[in-house]
């Protein structure tokens, strides 16, 4: 309520009170009062004294759900206070004690796409997000992590684009192969990458393999257009005219 009641009047009061309520209570109310103050940013200033409280309780912890509490704090404390040197150690453990970890798959996934927020302060992070891309379902995450934060004369284009098509390819991450090869562009692509990227863009096999028929041909529309997105103009001109 106290969410609803900023997003209808601005007033803050109550979502500090309730954010700070949440931060008391454990884990989950640690990435619910984070979430909350997170979008304040620095209107927040006053609650990071109990983002960084929450914190001190679950950083030498790894279980998933403290790792996750671990990176929505962080996340929000970058927000409210923009200050790298505070946050980028955090976030550099959340991928640490998740390294090699299968549960937490999707959490270092999840916290490579969203360091993007960080822009070039986050660039202590690049290896660790390098390391995400030989694995398909991670690798996407990645490579949007490095446009964002990574020094854009140091980066191999041909590699990133590579990693989101291997991605896309083997539907580990269709969406986020998607929204990483757009954002790559078309000129990242080799001759071979964009061969690849338009036979998967118009060949006859099924992208989306689970659901209901009527969502699976919704859905694969909407990726086979947004794949298509990704490719050379000219390309796309000839895949709308067949």
């Amino acid at each position: 309520m106290a969410q609803a009641l900023h997003e209808l009047t601005g007033e803050t009061g109550p979502l500090f009170t309730a954010a700070e309520a949440a931060l008391a209570t454990g884990v989950r109310g640690f990435v619910e009062g984070a979430n909350a103050l997170a979008d304040l940013g620095p209107a927040a200033a006053r609650i990071a004294p109990a983002l960084r409280a929450a914190l001190g309780r679950t950083i030498d912890s790894d279980t998933s759900a403290e790792i996750d509490a671990d990176l929505a704090l962080a996340l929000a404390l970058w927000r409210i206070t923009g200050e790298a040197s505070e946050v980028v150690p955090v976030l550099a453990s959340v991928f640490d004690r998740c390294e090699g970890q299968r549960w937490s798959h999707w959490t270092t996934a999840r916290a490579a796409r969203e360091i993007a927020a960080l822009g070039p302060a986050g660039r202590p992070l690049t290896g660790r997000l390098h390391a995400l891309l030989d694995d398909p379902a991670q690798a996407p995450s990645a490579v949007l992590g490095l446009l964002a934060v990574a020094d854009p004369g140091s980066l191999d284009r041909a590699r990133l684009a590579e990693a989101a098509l291997h991605s896309a390819e083997t539907r580990a991450d269709l969406n986020g192969a998607c929204d990483a090869l757009r954002a790559l562009g078309s000129a990242a692509l080799t001759p071979e990458q964009h061969d690849r990227l338009a036979a998967l863009a118009e060949g006859d096999r099924r992208l989306v393999l689970y659901g209901s028929d009527h969502a699976m041909i919704r859905e694969d529309e909407q990726l086979r257009a947004a794949l298509t997105s990704a490719l050379p103009a000219a390309a796309r001109d000839t895949a709308g005219a067949c």
